[in-house]
């Protein structure tokens, strides 16, 4: 009797954990709220960008005020350590540590907007009913979109990016050339939304 008890109780508990788990549709309506109300984000990004001559390595710190402000303080490579680069909606300006002034750069072509996971979140928001995919990494899931790139080319073709079930944080961000294959990798550390920034851009 004590036997029957028991499984029993582990049947009903295993039935409650599942029926109580929130179902894709829950957990894509809350990420979309997430997305929608996020004022700006900070975090540590590191980008792996990959050519027929190898590969380059960079880390920054990383901080993004919608709707398409940017500010990128260089960790590594130790050259480049303390050297910031900042977007803030117009025009690009460069600042480093061992000159004591800020270059300023008129044409706004020269930044790449599809390397921040900010633009990729904006490009998501556009669409009615993105395609997803779930995958599991260690202990945490992940929902994974793919986005055509609004101005593509045939080094920038798409973009593919996994964000975290449980607080919507992003994971990794990869891009597509046209045939499929990735030539950027940026991974992300940690990574906050709304944060209490000290400076403005």
């Amino acid at each position: 009797m004590k036997k029957i008890l028991v499984g029993l109780v582990l049947v009903v508990s295993i039935l409650m954990t599942s029926c109580n788990r929130p179902t894709d549709e829950i957990v894509l309506d809350d990420m979309n709220k997430t997305l929608k109300d996020f004022k700006n984000y900070e975090g540590i990004s590191t980008i792996v960008v990959k050519s027929n001559k190898g590969q380059s390595k960079y880390k920054y710190k990383e901080t993004f005020i919608k709707p398409d402000k940017i500010k990128l303080e260089i960790i590594e490579p130790k050259e480049s350590f303390g050297c910031i680069i900042i977007y803030d909606g117009s025009q690009i300006f460069l600042k480093h540590p061992n000159i004591s002034q800020t270059i300023s750069m008129k044409s706004i072509n020269s930044l790449n907007k599809d390397f921040f996971i900010g633009n990729f979140f904006m490009n998501l928001s556009l669409l009615e009913e993105p395609e997803f995919q779930t995958e599991k990494i260690g202990r945490e899931e992940y929902i994974i979109f793919s986005i055509d790139i609004p101005a593509q080319n045939k080094y920038r073709w798409s973009e593919k990016a996994w964000i975290n079930k449980k607080d919507f944080t992003p994971y990794k961000l990869e891009i597509l050339n046209k045939e499929g294959e990735v030539n950027t990798e940026i991974f992300y550390e940690q990574f906050n939304y709304d944060v209490l920034l000290d400076t403005d851009i």
